[in-house]
């Protein structure tokens, strides 16, 4: 399978994921929006647009000439202890699902990271259209980052590009707002983090804004004690202090820059 075979079927995924979510929460709501969609969805386009110009460039650069390095050297610490394909491709999901619950951590512990992370935050609901609302800033330092990890442990192409499938689902299907049973609910977030435990992070609450930072196993907060249950109340105010830029396209992709704007 060819390098671009392997990322066409990472677009398509994610162009089919957002369809599926968009489609469900329409017609099994969670929260009534306040904004009009439209202008939620154009705002949340914009946004990816330029994401995905820009991103050009960092992942034709820095990430692949990486992964093809990794594979077709079979450099880094798993080719020295995984001896079985199988076991290498659990062992790679695996650190790379825990490489970014700490990258998403240090993002909401590092006040520079915090920056650039602040224009997802910013966003006062939550749907599908927020998966799309990264700025290009956070995205570029997270293709270093995930270069690092690829690099040392010898993260393969395919097992790069299959977890990557799996986590932008991921994070389509946890911000999205679709309702689902309680009791549904409380069963699969044992696992796997779902709207509802997304949306304990999205409050503007700090206690649990400043925890939940998994991206697709729940566990990861157990282990690493940063799993905080909000109040049904603080799920329904989301986003930050500030309340003014939210859908300002210019006062988004500017603010990591904008000293004179608070970030808290």
């Amino acid at each position: 399978m060819t390098i671009e075979t392997l990322t066409s079927l990472k677009l398509s995924f994610f162009i089919l994921g957002f369809i599926l979510f968009f489609f469900l929460e329409t017609k099994y709501s969670n929260r009534a929006w306040k904004t009009r969609r439209y202008k939620r969805l154009l705002f949340h386009s914009a946004v990816a647009l330029i994401n995905t110009v820009i991103m050009r460039l960092p992942v034709l650069f820095i990430l692949m000439p990486m992964l093809l390095l990794v594979t077709e050297n079979q450099f880094g610490l798993l080719y020295l202890v995984a001896d079985y394909n199988i076991l290498k491709f659990i062992m790679s999901f695996l650190i790379l699902d825990i490489a970014m619950y700490w990258w998403h951590r240090f993002n909401h512990k590092n006040q520079f990271l915090w920056r650039f992370h602040f224009v997802h935050h910013v966003d006062t609901h939550m749907d599908v259209g927020t998966s799309l609302r990264f700025h290009i800033g956070e995205l570029i330092l997270s293709t270093l980052y995930k270069s690092v990890i690829i690099l040392f442990f010898g993260i393969s192409l395919a097992e790069f590009l299959f977890y990557e499938i799996i986590l932008v689902l991921s994070i389509q299907f946890h911000h999205s707002n679709i309702r689902i049973n309680e009791k549904f609910d409380a069963s699969l977030s044992k696992f796997i983090v779902t709207p509802k435990y997304h949306t304990n992070h999205h409050t503007r609450v700090r206690k649990s804004r400043e925890a939940n930072y998994a991206s697709i196993f729940t566990i990861w907060d157990k282990i690493f004690l940063s799993y905080e249950d909000a109040t049904d109340a603080d799920r329904e105010v989301m986003g930050l202090e500030n309340r003014e830029i939210e859908l300002n396209l210019i006062d988004n992709l500017y603010h990591p820059f904008n000293k004179k704007v608070d970030s808290d």
